[in-house]
């Protein structure tokens, strides 16, 4: 299995209203601040996770907007795009007892996929996953 921790990233957690336009809203927000959204998920409509291009910039448009936000730090791992790779990452975690709060992708290129991984113990997660 090839994998390996190819960097930390901020993660920001923004909570939306449940109404249509909300998410919509907040990419205008970003694209007008010149901020790239590089990974996005969503959680029914109540709040997206997004790591961005820029974190200050992030930070500013956010706060000015007064949306609730939060921000943690979160792994980039890059895996051989192949059947079965996220398994074992996830089993390598649990067996070390570090919980995977959220996963999502960051990019593929056929040959590679890049996952967001949000994890309860970050700096053990790296050492673990880098063995």
């Amino acid at each position: 299995m090839k994998r390996v921790v190819t960097g930390r990233l901020k993660e920001f957690d923004v909570a939306l209203e449940n109404r249509p336009g909300s998410l919509a809203d907040l990419c205008d927000m970003m694209a007008q601040g010149a901020v790239n959204i590089k990974a996005i998920a969503t959680n029914g409509g109540h709040s997206a996770r997004l790591v961005t291009s820029d974190e200050t910039t992030t930070r500013e448009l956010l706060t000015k907007a007064r949306l609730p936000w939060s921000e943690a730090e979160v792994l980039q791992i890059r895996l051989t795009d192949r059947p079965g790779e996220l398994a074992k990452i996830s089993r390598i975690l649990a067996k070390e007892k570090i919980n995977v709060d959220s996963v999502y992708l960051l990019g593929a290129t056929g040959e590679w996929t890049d996952l967001v991984l949000k994890v309860s113990d970050t700096a053990n997660a790296m050492k673990v996953l880098n063995r």
